[in-house]
C-alpha cells in the first residue's frame, strides 16, 4: 500500500511540476515578446534603448525580480542588463510563438530562469535579427512547487491513514472466525477429542474445522488403539507371570524332588513364552508409523535373506518333524528395505506356519516373479484359517476360536500384526489363501522389485 502511494504521489508531483514549469516558461516567453515589441517601436529609424518607464511597468513582479537584455545576431550585448546570460539556440523559428530557448542561470548569486527569443527587425530599411532575453528569479516558482508537494502529500497521507484503518478493520473482521475457533479450542481439555460442532462455526473456517475434526478423529483412534495395545500387552504379560509365580509357590511348598523338577520345567516354559511375548512386543513397537522415519532402507537380496531365515528355523521344524523346504527360484531378487525388519517378516510367517502345522507336516517357501512383482509365498499343511477369522488375523492379540490358548501353539497373537506393519512399511501387499478344498494356508507377500 505504501509503495503504491509513493508511486502515485511521484506521478502526481511530476505531472504538476511539469505543468508549473511550462506555464511559467510560457509567461516568461510572452514577456520577452512584449519587450521585443517595445524595442521595435523605439528603434524604428535608428538603434536605441527602450524607454525605462515602459520596461519598469512590464518587468514589475511582486514576488520576483526580472531582468532583460538585447543582443545582436552575433550575441553582442546592446541594451539592458549585461549579467543576463545568453545561450545561442539552433533551429529556433521566430514565426513560431511556442518556439523559444529556455535555461537556468544566475545573476548576482540569485538563481534565475532565462527565456531567449529571436526577433527580426528592420532599422533604416536594413533587416536584422536580434535576441531578446528575459530573466526571472525563482521565488514564486519555488513557492508553488512547495504548495504542489503539500497538496499532494496531505491527501495521500489521509488516504494512507484511512487505508490502514480499513485494512485493520477488515483483518479483524476476517480473523474473527479464527479467533472464535481458537477460543473454543483453548477452552477444551487435552482429553476432549470430540469433533468441533460445525453448526456454530462460521462458513469462512468450515474447511479448516473439517480438517481439524479429521485430525482429532485420527488422533483419538490412535490413542484408543495404543491404550488397547497397552492393556492387551499387560494382560498377555500378566498371564505367564502369574503362572510362574504360582509354580514357584508350589515348588516352595513341595518336598518331593520329582515334583519340584516338574514345577521348574513348567517355570522354564512359561519364562520362554514370556520372553517370546516381550520380544514380539519390542518388534511390534519398531514397526509403528513413527519408527519409519528412522528406518534405513538398503538394497536387499530377498532370496538370500529368505534362505538365511529358514536356516535359523530348521531346529524348530525338526522338533515337530516338519519338512521345511524352499522350492522357489534361486535367482537374486533385489528390493529396497530394512534387512532386520524383513527378516522379522519372513521369520514370523514361517514360524507361524511351523507352529500351526501338525507334527510330520510340511511347510514350503517360494520366491518368484509374479505380475511384475516379487512374490514371497509361505504355505503349510496345517488346520487352515476359517473364512470368518481371515479379516481379523492381522489385528493385534487376535486369536481365532480354532487356535488353542495353551500348549505348543499358544501365542500372543502378535506375529501376524508385525508382518502386516512391516509389509506396510515396505509398501508390500499381503494375500491369504485358506480354503476347505485345499489343505493348510498360503500367505503371499508382494514386493516392488528394484528397477535395473
Amino acid at each position: 500500500m505504501i509503495i503504491i502511494i509513493i508511486l502515485d504521489s511521484s506521478f502526481l508531483f511530476y505531472q504538476g511540476d511539469t505543468l508549473r514549469k511550462e506555464t511559467f516558461d510560457r509567461d516568461l516567453a510572452e514577456t520577452a515578446k512584449s519587450v521585443g515589441l517595445i524595442f521595435k517601436k523605439s528603434s524604428v529609424k535608428k538603434l536605441q534603448d527602450i524607454d525605462e518607464n515602459s520596461i519598469s511597468l512590464l518587468l514589475t513582479e511582486p514576488h520576483d525580480k526580472m531582468f532583460y537584455s538585447i543582443r545582436d545576431d552575433q550575441g553582442r550585448f546592446l541594451f539592458g542588463n549585461p549579467d543576463v546570460a545568453y545561450q545561442k539556440a539552433e533551429d529556433i523559428d521566430p514565426s513560431d510563438p511556442d518556439d523559444f530557448n529556455v535555461y537556468f542561470s544566475s545573476i548576482k548569486n540569485e538563481s534565475v530562469r532565462v527565456v531567449s527569443i529571436p526577433i527580426e527587425h528592420s532599422i533604416g530599411n536594413i533587416k536584422k535579427q536580434f535576441f531578446i532575453q528575459v530573466a526571472e528569479t525563482r521565488n514564486q516558482r519555488t513557492e508553488i512547487q512547495k504548495q504542489i508537494i503539500f497538496w499532494i502529500l496531505i491527501p495521500q497521507f489521509i488516504l494512507l491513514i484511512s487505508a490502514l484503518i480499513l485494512v485493520r478493520f477488515a483483518v479483524n473482521k476476517g480473523l474473527s472466525p479464527i479467533l472464535y475457533l481458537n477460543e473454543k479450542i483453548i477452552a477444551r481439555s487435552y482429553k476432549d477429542l470430540k469433533p468441533i460442532d460445525v453448526q456454530n462455526v462460521p462458513l469462512e473456517v468450515d474447511r479448516l474445522v473439517g480438517s481439524l475434526n479429521n485430525l482429532m478423529s485420527e488422533l483419538d483412534n490412535a490413542i484408543k488403539s495404543e491404550n488397547r495395545f497397552v492393556n492387551d500387552a499387560a494382560h498377555q504379560l500378566r498371564t505367564p507371570l502369574a503362572g510362574i509365580l504360582a509354580q514357584i509357590q508350589l515348588a516352595q511348598e513341595s518336598k518331593n524332588s520329582e515334583e519340584i523338577k516338574t514345577r521348574l520345567e513348567q517355570i522354564s516354559q512359561s519364562s520362554k513364552r514370556l520372553i517370546h511375548i516381550i520380544n514380539q512386543l519390542l518388534s511390534l513397537s519398531k514397526t509403528q508409523p513413527e519408527a519409519k522415519h528412522a528406518t534405513d532402507f538398503q538394497k536387499i537380496d530377498l532370496m538370500s535373506l529368505t534362505k538365511k531365515t529358514m536356516e535359523d528355523l530348521f531346529p524348530l521344524a525338526d522338533l515337530k518333524k516338519i519338512d521345511l523346504g524352499y522350492e522357489g527360484s534361486n535367482d537374486a531378487a533385489f528390493v529396497m528395505g530394512d534387512e532386520h525388519k524383513l527378516y522379522d517378516l519372513i521369520h514370523n510367517l514361517i514360524e507361524n506356519a511351523i507352529k500351526y502345522t501338525p507334527s510330520s507336516g510340511k511347510v514350503n517357501v517360494f520366491l518368484e516373479n509374479k505380475d511384475d512383482k516379487i512374490c514371497l509365498t509361505v504355505e503349510d499343511t496345517g488346520k487352515g484359517i476359517p473364512k470368518d477369522d481371515q479379516p481379523n488375523i492381522f489385528k493385534r492379540f487376535y486369536r481365532g476360536d480354532n487356535v488353542s490358548q495353551s500348549g505348543d501353539d499358544a501365542g500372543a497373537g502378535i506375529g501376524l500384526a508385525i508382518v502386516k506393519e512391516i509389509a506396510n512399511m515396505h509398501d508390500a501387499t499381503i494375500e491369504i489363501d485358506s480354503r476347505n478344498d485345499k489343505p493348510g494356508t498360503r500367505f503371499y507377500v508382494y514386493f516392488e522389485p528394484i528397477k535395473t
